[in-house]
């Protein structure tokens, strides 16, 4: 390999991680703040074109075939339903009815329209996808190292979270830090979302082990000692574990156990504890522990979070009862992908009408259903059974050899699975990239490459 092969290699492999990076600080907005988003995936189209044109080889064929199953799904179900059809087929849809007599008013009743009842929002929701596909295609393709980086970067971006978070906390409501608007008392960072902010810091948490355990175990990076790779570990997890409390996101509070499990299963290793190990690791505890209540003393902030947990004035309930009404109103074909609010408000019962418009089902599966009827189930078991049968197969043998990257995986999709089932986190653009990236890091590698440095990747037979 001469050097100018090299070069465009080395460059090739550091684009996913760059692409990653730019989602976590630029995608967090969501379709309120649209120009992030925008320079986002412009953003992204450039980089992906540059890394494919600097690979040394057809890159297509490094793609792992789940990667291409769930890309082409994620792809394929906004396009489907942006298809134009006849007159006689659209007004027969289930739920087309106040549709079809809007547009006889105006003369449009027979023209073709696709399934989708607001064709724009469905586009933008297709291209919303774009980078999280290509993000996935990224990181299926990438090596040990490539994948490494990945994770470092997810933990770097929840260790740039927590500081400009705790400068947010410290200006106050109305900090000119808090990028999406003043209000909350609670830790943003990067994100308008108080809960995408703690999937962000669950994920950093679970990455940032991983990294440590792959930095004892290759190329000397850090000491292959108990002691250094546990208070190390148990650091990483108080002081995001703490960033999470601070955000006041109930169901992210609800989640540190489960990531407290995947760093339990990454350092396992090293878990013989020692007496010195035990007392340097109960002293860095306790160390962040006391940072973290005197930190949560001021201006009553732990008791403001204990508030959140308050189960009066909570309206999931009534948000998930009128999905299920418009999901049953349109079923089985949906309303299109994008179109979730105005099928609510349509169906939204008296009762429970208030000021603020909702924005979102809080529940992932069930805006889904909601927009994707029977086609959204039957892509969403298509997504689940390739992810499962590929976390399978790398429990039994890890992708690249690494048992870290399968766990980081494994571990942060199960966070972001349990954290849909109340909320909206892949409706965040960094959440979603994110979570790509964990889907392509646990993915066999289809091709290997022919590297300068193949020599010293390391086999982790711990």
């Amino acid at each position: 390999m001469n050097t100018g092969q090299s070069l465009r290699l080395k460059i090739a492999d550091w684009l996913p991680a760059g692409v990653l990076g730019l989602a976590l600080i630029l995608g967090g907005g969501g379709s309120p703040a649209p120009l992030p988003e925008i320079a986002l995936q412009i953003a992204v189209a450039a980089l992906a074109l540059a890394w494919w044109w600097l690979q040394p080889r057809p890159v297509f064929t490094g793609i792992a075939r789940p990667a291409l199953v769930i890309g082409a799904v994620l792809l394929v179900l906004p396009l489907v339903q942006l298809v134009p059809l006849p007159p006689l087929l659209w007004q027969a849809l289930p739920g087309r009815g106040n549709a079809r007599d809007a547009l006889d008013l105006v003369g449009s009743a027979q023209n073709w329209r696709p399934l989708s009842l607001s064709p724009q929002r469905t586009l933008a929701a297709l291209l919303a996808v774009i980078p999280a596909v290509i993000m996935l295609v990224m990181a299926s393709t990438a090596d040990r190292l490539g994948r490494a980086r990945l994770i470092a970067t997810i933990a770097v971006g929840a260790l740039a979270t927590m500081v400009l978070g705790a400068a947010q906390i410290s200006g106050g409501p109305d900090s000119a830090l808090r990028l999406y608007g003043a209000g909350t008392i609670f830790l943003e960072g990067f994100q308008a979302n108080h809960n995408s902010t703690a999937d962000v810091l669950l994920l950093g948490m679970i990455a940032a082990t991983a990294w440590i355990r792959e930095s004892a175990l290759g190329k000397g990076r850090l000491p292959n000692r108990s002691g250094v790779v546990l208070s190390l570990g148990l650091a990483v997890t108080l002081f995001l574990g703490l960033g999470v409390v601070l955000t006041a996101s109930r169901m992210g509070i609800a989640l540190l156990p489960v990531a407290a499990l995947a760093n339990v299963l990454l350092l396992r290793p090293w878990l013989a504890w020692s007496g010195r190990t035990l007392a340097a690791g109960l002293a860095i505890a306790a160390g962040i522990g006391l940072v973290g209540i005197l930190a949560l003393s001021r201006d009553d902030m732990l008791g403001r979070v204990g508030a959140r947990f308050a189960i009066t004035g909570e309206q999931r309930p009534d948000l998930w009862a009128d999905s299920l009404f418009a999901a049953r109103d349109y079923f089985p074909v949906g309303v299109g992908m994008g179109n979730f609010v105005p099928a609510l408000l349509a169906g939204e019962r008296l009762e429970v009408v208030q000021a603020a418009v909702p924005n979102r089902a809080h529940n992932d599966y069930l805006e889904l259903l909601v927009e994707a009827g029977l086609a959204g189930i039957v892509a969403l078991s298509i997504v689940a059974a390739a992810l499962g049968r590929t976390l399978w197969q790398a429990r039994r043998d890890p992708p690249t050899g690494s048992r870290a990257l399968a766990v980081v995986g494994g571990m942060s999709l199960l966070v972001l699975a349990l954290h849909s089932l109340v909320d909206y986190p892949l409706r965040s653009m960094s959440i979603a990239l994110a979570a790509a990236a964990c889907a392509g890091i646990v993915m066999p590698l289809r091709v290997a490459r022919v590297r300068q440095d193949q020599s010293a990747s390391l086999e982790d037979t711990r």
